[in-house]
C-alpha cells in the first residue's frame, strides 16, 4: 500500500460516457456527410448560405476525435491512479488496454477486409477507393505490404515507417487515432512504473518536456521528424490529465486557479491558426475549451445525467468503441449507393442520405458490440485491496468512501 494523501471525491465522472456519445456520433455524421463535396451548397435560392454553413459544420465533426482524447486522458488518469493506491502492478495496466483495445479491433480489421474482398468479387470496386466522389477511400488489401501490414495490426503505423521508412497507410481509416492512444498509454505506464509516488509531477513534467521539445522542433523546422508520435498530440490527451488532477486531487486554490489559466490560454493559442502536425482543424483550441467545460459541469454531473433525453447519448458512449471501429463501411457503402440510386439533389442528401446512413452504421455497429466489444470488457477491480480493510480508497474527510475509479471506465479511442 502506497500512503497517498486522500482524494477530494471519487473520480468517477458519468457525464464522460455522454460526451463520448456525442464525440462518436460527430464522428459517424462527418463520414456521412462525405456525400457533399467541399464547399458544395444550392446554388442559388435563399437557403444557398445555409446550406454553404451546414457543410461547413459537417466538416468540422471531425473534432469528436480530439474530444476522445481529452477523455480518454481523465480516465486513464483515473486508471494509473486507482492502480497506484490499490498497490496493483504495472503490468496489470498494459495487460487491461492489451485486453481492451486491440482484440476488437483486429476484428474491425477483418470485417474491413471482408468488405473489401467481397465488393471486389462482386465487380463493386468503385465503392472501395478511388471512385467515387461522394464515398470515403477504402484501401485494397492487397495494396499494403508487410511493413504496412504489420503497423496496422499493431498500431504503430502512424510512427512506423520514422523506423523502417516507407509510406504509412491506415487501412482502417479510423485507426489512426488508435495509433496515438497507445503511445499515450504507454508514457503514462512508464510514469506508473517509474514515478509512482510523485505521478502527478511526473503527468506534469512530462507535458512540459513534450510541450518544449514539440515547439522548438516546429522553430528550426524538425517537426516533421515526430510525425506520427505522442508529440503531435499529447497535449491533447495532458488536458484530460489535467482536469483530473484539477477536479479530484487535493491542492491549493491558486494551483486549481492555474490549470484553469494554462487552459483558456491554450484555446487562445490553439484559436489563432492551425498547428502543425494536428490532423483536426482548431483541435487544441476545442479540447482547452471542452477541459473548462469539464471542470464547469463537475458539480452538476449526477443532475444532468439523470434527465431523460440523456440517456440514450449515455448508452451510446459505452459502446462507443464499438461505433468508431465499425461504423465506417456502412457510411462509405452507404453514401455512394444511395446517389447511385437517385438521391442526388442537395437538400435530399442533407436530409435523407446522411440520417439514414448515419443512423444504420449506429445500429450496425451497435450489433458489433453485442458480438465482439462486450466480451472484451475489463471488468471492476473489486474486492479487498491494500488501501483499507474494506476495499475502499478514502477521500478527503472521509475514513471510507466507494473506489474512485474502475478500470472498465477507461476511454474509448477516437
Amino acid at each position: 500500500m502506497m500512503d497517498l494523501p486522500p482524494l477530494l471525491r471519487n473520480p468517477r465522472y458519468t457525464l464522460l460516457d455522454v460526451f463520448r456519445g456525442v464525440a462518436c456520433l460527430m464522428v459517424v455524421v462527418h463520414h456521412a456527410g462525405f456525400v457533399l463535396l467541399p464547399g458544395e451548397a444550392p446554388q442559388s435560392g435563399a437557403f444557398a448560405g445555409l446550406g454553404r454553413t451546414m457543410n461547413d459544420v459537417l466538416r468540422h465533426f471531425d473534432l469528436g476525435v480530439p474530444l476522445f482524447f481529452v477523455i480518454s486522458g481523465y480516465c486513464i488518469a483515473a486508471s494509473v491512479d486507482a492502480m497506484r493506491r490499490r498497490g496493483t502492478s504495472p503490468a496489470r495496466f498494459v495487460g487491461r488496454r492489451l485486453w481492451r483495445i486491440y482484440p476488437p479491433y483486429w476484428v474491425a480489421v477483418a470485417w474491413f477486409v471482408l468488405v473489401a474482398i467481397t465488393f471486389q468479387r462482386l465487380g463493386l470496386e468503385r465503392l472501395l477507393c478511388c471512385h467515387s466522389p461522394y464515398g470515403l477511400e477504402m484501401n485494397l488489401p492487397q495494396g499494403m505490404n508487410r511493413l504496412q501490414w504489420l503497423g496496422n495490426l499493431t498500431l504503430t503505423e502512424t510512427w512506423r515507417p520514422l523506423v523502417t521508412g516507407g509510406p504509412a497507410l491506415i487501412f482502417t481509416r479510423v485507426a489512426w487515432s488508435l495509433c496515438y492512444e497507445e503511445q499515450f498509454y504507454f508514457i503514462c505506464f512508464l510514469m506508473l512504473m517509474l514515478a509512482s509516488k510523485r505521478l502527478y509531477a511526473a503527468m506534469g513534467w512530462t507535458t512540459v518536456v513534450i510541450v518544449l521539445i514539440r515547439v522548438v522542433a516546429a522553430d528550426v523546422g524538425m517537426i516533421h521528424r515526430l510525425s506520427g508520435t505522442f508529440f503531435d498530440l499529447w497535449h491533447q490527451f495532458a488536458i484530460g490529465l489535467a482536469v483530473y488532477w484539477r477536479l479530484n486531487v487535493p491542492s491549493e486554490p491558486w494551483k486549481r486557479r492555474a490549470v484553469e489559466l494554462a487552459l483558456v490560454g491554450t484555446a487562445l493559442i490553439g484559436f489563432q491558426e492551425r498547428m502543425v502536425n494536428t490532423p483536426v482543424a482548431y483541435s487544441t483550441g476545442v479540447t482547452a475549451v471542452f477541459g473548462l467545460v469539464l471542470i464547469a459541469l463537475r458539480d452538476h454531473d449526477d443532475r444532468i445525467c439523470q434527465w431523460r433525453w440523456i440517456v440514450p447519448l449515455k448508452e451510446i458512449g459505452r459502446r462507443s468503441y464499438s461505433v468508431y471501429l465499425y461504423h465506417l463501411p456502412i457510411t462509405t457503402v452507404g453514401t455512394f449507393g444511395l446517389y447511385e440510386l437517385g438521391i442526388t439533389g442537395f437538400w435530399q442528401r442533407v436530409f435523407l442520405t446522411i440520417p439514414i446512413v448515419s443512423i444504420t452504421a449506429v445500429m450496425v455497429s451497435l450489433g458489433f458490440f453485442w458480438l465482439v466489444e462486450r466480451h472484451f470488457l475489463n471488468p471492476p477491480i473489486v474486492g479487498p485491496s491494500k488501501a483499507s480493510p474494506e476495499g475502499r480508497i478514502p477521500l478527503a474527510g472521509e475514513t471510507a468512501s466507494p473506489a474512485p475509479a474502475t478500470d472498465s471506465e477507461e476511454a474509448r479511442a477516437g
